[in-house]
């Protein structure tokens, strides 16, 4: 894909502050459109939460309006990083368990929560964008985080089919192939679908070539993130996307 990290200014940090700020409007207009439609009876709750945890996954389609030229091309982690402090204090810190955070994010209502699942989802996607910017593998990581994690709930919930222990294997520990199966297929799909913010030009910030030829490589590490997911119990999983 054309870089496009001169479309907003010629100056490289301009650019990236901008970019940046995108980003926020990009979580402000993805929560308002969703809770539209669950206020207005179009969506149920349920599948609105998946469609802002699979659009959190979606986050990187906004790298390729980074400028590699200039640091402040880290910005492309300013909502998780915020964040991130943010379940911190609330979860460490504050442990208010009427907080809105605490009761949308969290399975029992246990502040603590916030540091299982959300706080993880946070980190992950801020070690992804300052480490694996705009790289094949950062693409990987984050499709399976957002769309294969999103999708996965919903498949098992709508078409239960296979259920089987995970984890500690107690009397709720289970989950279901169609589950399993919708991760696969979620994250593949997901990839495909945002692997165009891969770097493919030598004056970018990671220089990565994408070899169609290897995708296979690609499947066969998102089915062992399948696999390895699977084996736990969705305790540290949290029930909505806590960026959004």
């Amino acid at each position: 894909m054309k870089d496009l990290s001169s479309l907003f200014s010629s100056d490289p940090r301009t650019q990236n502050i901008l970019a940046g700020l995108v980003t926020v409007v990009y979580v402000k207009v993805v929560v308002g459109l969703c809770d539209y439609a669950v206020s207005h009876g179009i969506l149920a709750p349920r599948i609105s939460r998946k469609c802002i945890h699979i659009a959190a996954g979606a986050w990187i389609i906004w790298w390729p309006f980074f400028h590699p030229d200039h640091w402040t091309w880290r910005l492309n982690v300013l909502v998780p990083a915020v964040y991130t402090i943010q379940l911190f204090v609330k979860g460490f810190i504050i442990q208010n368990p009427n907080d809105t955070d605490v009761q949308t994010m969290t399975r029992t209502g246990n502040p603590k929560e916030l540091l299982n699942g959300p706080i993880l989802f946070t980190v992950i996607m801020t070690l992804v964008g300052l480490f694996q910017f705009r790289q094949k593998m950062g693409v990987v990581i984050m499709t399976c985080l957002g769309f294969g994690d999103g999708i996965a709930p919903l498949m098992g919930y709508y078409f239960p089919f296979g259920s089987y222990p995970t984890w500690p294997f107690g009397a709720n520990d289970r989950k279901t192939l169609s589950g399993s199966m919708g991760f696969v297929v979620g994250s593949v799909a997901g990839y495909f679908l945002t692997k165009f913010v891969i770097a493919q030009d030598e004056g970018a910030m990671a220089k990565h070539d994408v070899d169609d030829d290897n995708e296979w490589e690609m499947i066969l590490q998102i089915a062992t993130v399948a696999a390895i997911k699977d084996l736990a119990n969705s305790t540290i999983q949290p029930s909505r996307s806590p960026l959004f």
